[in-house]
């Protein structure tokens, strides 16, 4: 199984990812991206970092699927790593939903996470010390992105779950439970 994690940014994707990761025992799903890499981010770990020149190779020669662009950068991933037969986790943007449903053959639960408190959002936000041009944008991609999913009830249908962070360990369990849930129903083993 595949879950992915949407939702603007600041809202706990990252978080909630390895925390999936460490209780459920999920694999990282790895993006490959021509973003520039944070200062806490790690190369093979986080996301695969490659130029522009190396994500069109890749797209050419058929290796990655899924592929979006997002404020100018391309994302997608590697096939190989899509036809795992783990149950995987992974970010998405959430524009990007549609097209890796297409792109996916393995069972996938869609996530769309809103955040209770958009002022925490924000201030997540502003710990990542992007340069002012990318925080700006980031910061309107957030007002955009809210007020579109609120909105647009076509958009919200294309999530399996809404889930509401409030930034509190009742979150955290709550989230994990729902997955949990998933993985009894499929009669897989918890690691919890």
């Amino acid at each position: 199984m595949i879950v992915t994690l949407s939702g603007i940014t600041g809202v706990g994707k990252s978080f909630f990812k390895n925390e999936i990761i460490d209780k459920l025992n999920f694999k990282n799903l790895i993006i490959v991206t021509t973003r520039k890499k944070r200062e806490n981010e790690i190369e093979g770990i986080d996301k695969h970092f490659v130029t522009q020149k190396e994500f069109f190779e890749l797209k050419n020669k058929g290796e990655i699927v899924a592929d979006f662009e997002f404020l100018g950068e391309y994302y997608a991933y590697i096939k190989q790593d899509i036809e795992r037969k783990v149950n995987q986790v992974t970010e998405l943007h959430y524009e990007a939903i549609e097209n890796f449903k297409k792109n996916i053959k393995e069972e996938l639960f869609a996530i769309y996470m809103i955040p209770n408190d958009i002022e925490r959002a924000k201030k997540e936000l502003k710990n990542r010390n992007l340069s002012k041009e990318v925080e700006e944008k980031r910061l309107k991609e957030i007002i955009n992105q809210k007020n579109i999913f609120e909105s647009d009830e076509q958009i919200r249908n294309k999530f399996d779950y809404i889930f509401e962070n409030n930034y509190d360990e009742e979150s955290e369990i709550k989230l994990l439970e729902v997955l949990k849930s998933i993985l009894e129903k499929k009669g897989e083993e918890i690691y919890a």
